[in-house]
């Protein structure tokens, strides 16, 4: 009995079943979603900053004369 199964347990060592596991991606698309909403919102910030300062150039500039 001890022979038959020492048989069988080889067998599955020296022959191991074919991995049936599913390649998944470590980065996906979906996960810089949120530094794509970071930049954009800092390049809107830095526009608008940009437009203030050039707005209240011109009024200074048309207020001084």
């Amino acid at each position: 009995m001890f022979p038959l199964f020492a048989l069988l347990a080889s067998v599955f060592v020296l022959f191991p079943g074919v991995a049936r596991a599913e390649w998944t991606p470590l980065i996906q698309a979906a996960d810089f979603t949120g530094i794509r909403t970071d930049v954009l919102a800092t390049a809107g910030g830095i526009i608008s900053v940009i437009l203030i300062i050039c707005g209240l150039g011109i009024l200074i500039r048309s207020l001084g004369r």
